[in-house]
């Protein structure tokens, strides 16, 4: 197998010419689109869709993008709301319990990543190859590795067994405002039950965090490029207006005194 990891989540992916491997694997997130239509997107290119969900608790999900700066908290297409984010992964939950496709508990495989690895495999149909659990092949090797992960990046080991840290799956709640909280137990109540979430985890944000994170333009890619577009505008107006000035000061030749030479 060959692929990307990851894709731009605000981008339709594609598959790589550069393959090395017949099977081709595409890592993603459902933020910009939900996975139906990514399908879709890969079957009107004439490719056999093999589809697998990796589900993660969804507290702990917004707990962590909500302090990640590709975790945007946004009102555009591109960086779209934490909790419409969320909406989309929750049904594209929905389409993958009523369809029967593979469905990955992240907390399982951090407990048990070998044998978790090894079932999913076989659900799949894809044959278990050692290589899977000891990475023998470096990074540049994938045929697009260009837009990883920056956590996973930082925190990859040798191997699957030296990455995965079952500390990680552990629900924490220190960054969710206390409304997100109660509308993340209410909106997901049923996957939770269905995945064997815990219905209920008591808050522990400080009250400074407010009742809700608030998406806002101001924490877009779209507002930061407005943002250093007006500062090269403002710094070369300054300087247009410093050059017309210094310009300005300096005195007509025919006005300078001319330098007399020795004898004159």
């Amino acid at each position: 197998m060959d692929g990307v990891l990851d894709a731009r989540f605000d981008h339709l992916p594609g598959v790589p010419d550069n393959l090395s491997a017949p099977l081709a694997w595409v890592k993603f997130t459902i933020a910009c689109f939900r996975f139906s239509e990514v399908k879709a997107h890969f079957e009107d290119d004439g490719w056999e869709v093999r589809p697998l969900l990796v589900v993660r608790d969804a507290r702990s999900v917004f707990n962590s993008l909500i302090k990640k700066k590709y975790g945007r908290n946004g009102i555009t297409a591109d960086d779209p709301p934490i909790r419409l984010r969320l909406r989309r992964f929750l049904e594209d939950w929905r389409l993958f319990r009523d369809r029967g496709w593979p469905i990955l508990r992240y907390e399982d495989f951090a407990a048990d990543p070998l044998n978790v690895l090894k079932d999913l495999c076989g659900r799949m149909q894809l044959p278990w190859d050692d290589a899977m659990a000891t990475w023998p092949k470096p990074v540049e090797q994938i045929a697009d590795a260009s837009f990883g992960n920056e956590t996973f990046a930082l925190s990859r080991g040798a191997s699957l067994t030296q990455t995965i840290k079952p500390s990680l799956a552990t629900v924490k709640t220190e960054n969710i405002p206390v409304a997100d909280l109660q509308w993340m137990e209410e909106e997901f109540a049923e996957l939770n039950a269905a995945m064997g979430y815990p219905a209920h985890v008591p808050p522990t944000a400080a009250p400074t965090l407010g009742d809700r994170a608030v998406p806002r333009f101001e924490n877009t890619r779209r507002y930061e490029r407005l943002q250093r577009k007006y500062r090269v505008s403002h710094f070369l107006a300054n300087a247009r207006g410093v050059l017309s000035d210094w310009i300005g000061r300096r005195e007509p030749v025919a006005n300078r005194p001319t330098r007399q030479g020795p004898g004159s």
